[in-house]
Parts: C-alpha cells; structure tokens; sequence
C-alpha cells in the first residue's frame, strides 16, 4: 500500500465533494475492469470509437458507473495519423459534424454527458463549441470541459447555451511517477477543500490504478465522492444564460 500522507479530519457533514473521472477506456477490457473495480464513486469517459467501448459500456452500466463519452477533438499539434477515428475538426461541415457526434452517442449506450478528448484546438474555437453545444442541449447531457489548452471556451459557451457543465480542475497523472501522481491527488483534495466540490481527471495507467484503489479506499472524511452529474446539475445559469432565457439573441453575442 502507499503512503498518502493524508491526514483524515473530522467529518463536517462531507463539506467537500470529489468528482473523479477516469478517461481514454475503450481499448482494454482488463483496465476498463479495474476501473469498474475502483472502491468509490466515479465517472467513466469512453472514447466511442475504440474496439471495446459498446461492450465495456454495457459492463458499466451493469456494475453502476456513471459513463460518458470521452468525445475526440482536434488539438493544436498532432497530424491526422495520430489522431483518434472521426476526431472533430474546424473545417468539418455541419451535416459531418453531427453525423459523427451521433455515431460517437450510438456507440456508447447509457452516457449522460460529453467531454473532450485532445481537442486543445477545437475547444479554443466559438463557432466550433456554440455547434457542440446546441447538440449537447438537444440530447439533455451535460459537458464536462477537460481544459486541455489555457484558452478553451468550452465551458463558457456550455454556460451560455444553458448546458449543465463542469471544469477539470487536476490532471492526476499529466506525469506517470508515484510522487507526481500523489503530489497531484493532495493538490485536488485542496481545491475541494477551499472550493466545497472540484473534478480530478485521470487515465488507466498501471501506476494511476495502483494509486487510487488505495487512495479512494482512505479517502480523508472531510472529503466524499459523488458522480460527475450531481456536480455539474447544481451549475447554478451565468447572467448570460438568462439573457438567453429573456430572448435577446443578438445581445447574446454581443457581450
């Protein structure tokens, strides 16, 4: 077992909520099965493409875990090659757009809500997120914006569009070394702590593995788990959201 070095405190009616979701599962049935195994609440992202999704979808939706579709969007540097199938791209056309979105929807049954894989690019562009989101608002999901560049709108416009949205705020294993990955879950429970609620990000790596089946088991009490969606629906409507609300369309955009 590790050493988290994590001073348990005296439960204050759980003050602070942890929303972990572990990303990039479709490709192993065995790490999508310890993912499933994890002791506590999560979220999973499914890429929707990846050989293993649909039957990995249906696994955990059986075990209880929340899923959503860990959707591929273009990013700043990555040629075509590199990318995950159907990636959504700036110069795509509407009707590719969604077609590709509704396929990526089809191939992961039960997901409530969306977030970005890569997209570093894509999310950084209005036009490119308003189209997203006007699918996201239709279908009921929420969006969770994973940050993968310093001036991604995707949260922002999510808020506009009135779709119930969420923010990462910790990547847990951006750096595959025990230290780092410990370094980063203490950074997460700070943020919980100060904010009352924060998002961790993580990917199926052995080592992040190891980690959170010890880590999620000695949770400290001041700290609980809950699922993505109970965060993102308390997302209380920004003032441009209720603009929207008021039919003003054009001061929508204006501002």
């Amino acid at each position: 077992m590790f050493a988290l070095g994590l001073t348990p405190l005296n439960s204050s009616a759980y003050a602070s909520e942890l929303a972990i979701v572990i990303d990039d599962i479709g490709y192993s049935l065995s790490r999508a099965e310890r993912v499933m195994r994890l002791p506590g609440i999560l979220t999973v992202g499914l890429l929707p493409f990846a050989p293993n999704t649909t039957e990995i979808a249906r696994r955990a939706h059986a075990a209880g875990r929340e899923i959503i579709l860990h959707l591929p969007m273009q990013p700043q540097s990555a040629r075509e090659d590199e990318r995950e199938n159907d990636t959504l791209t700036l110069d795509m056309p509407a009707d590719k757009f969604a077609a590709i979105l509704d396929a990526a929807l089809r191939a992961v049954p039960h997901c409530v809500g969306i977030n970005n894989h890569t997209g570093s690019l894509l999310t950084e562009h209005r036009e490119s997120m308003v189209r997203l989101m006007r699918h996201i608002r239709h279908r009921g999901l929420f969006f969770l914006d994973s940050r993968t560049s310093p001036n991604t709108l995707a949260y922002k416009v999510a808020q506009e569009w009135q779709v119930p949205a969420a923010k990462r705020d910790v990547f847990l294993d951006h750096h595959l070394k025990l230290e780092a990955i410990e370094a980063e879950f203490k950074r997460v429970l700070s943020i919980a702590r100060k904010n009352g609620q924060a998002v961790l990000i993580a990917h199926p790596h052995r080592v992040s593995l190891d980690f959170l089946e010890t880590a999620m088991a000695n949770l400290p009490d001041d700290v609980r788990l809950i699922p993505l969606s109970k965060l993102t629906n308390r997302r209380r409507p920004t003032l441009i959201a209720q603009l929207e609300n008021l039919k003003f369309p054009r001061r929508l955009h204006a501002l």
